[in-house]
């Protein structure tokens, strides 16, 4: 008897999404613990997976790489908030942003100004794919990459759509990343294989 209750009731109940600007002020107010890692993901809160050496290791190696390829032209942002809607702010591992004389202090980039958003995925590889890479694609980032440290190798997706990428090149070993924004990246450089 009480399942027949819960099916009767299930379609009544809505879940509420939370906006960045309630999500900010949930921040504001001390509501997560000081140094909780989370994120917003189209209304809801998401607590982030811990940063092992390998992954913080990875994301220091692409920052000092992308700065030597892309010079002072654009900004770099390493685990920074991209505001994409009106209910989705995640913090990707890196992303390259159009300059801003600003440096983005008077407000978080939004879509439109990020150019490419790289994930650093081990323990995370399944929702870097299933649900940041649609998201990324819906809010027309032009390309995302994600860099698989277990399989040592690095998945460029680009022709972004409302339902996702339509495009997904995945780059090994002694492979060179060719795309709109880098060239002539070299596969190995980034996992340190000699």
């Amino acid at each position: 008897m009480s399942q027949a209750v819960i099916k009767s009731v299930a379609p009544l109940v809505k879940k509420y999404r939370f906006t960045v600007d309630e999500y900010h002020q949930m921040g504001t107010a001390g509501i997560f613990q000081h140094g909780e890692r989370v994120e917003l993901i189209q209304g809801e809160i998401f607590e982030m997976s811990p940063i092992n050496s390998p992954h913080a290791g990875t994301i220091k190696l692409l920052n000092r790489m992308f700065t030597a390829l892309l010079g002072n032209q654009f900004i770099i942002g390493i685990q920074d908030p991209i505001q994409l809607d009106k209910y989705s702010e995640p913090e990707p591992d890196l992303c390259v942003l159009t300059f801003r004389e600003d440096m983005y202090i008077k407000s978080h980039p939004q879509s439109h100004e990020t150019l490419l958003v790289v994930e650093v995925a081990d323990s995370s590889l399944a929702k870097d794919r299933e649900v940041k890479a649609p998201l990324y694609a819906a809010a027309g980032i032009p390309e995302m990459w994600i860099i698989n440290l277990s399989e040592q190798q690095i998945e460029v997706y680009t022709q972004p759509a409302q339902e996702g990428y339509s495009q997904i090149h995945i780059y090994r070993k002694n492979e060179v990343i060719k795309t709109g924004l880098i060239k002539g990246l070299n596969v190995n450089e980034v996992f340190l294989i000699q």
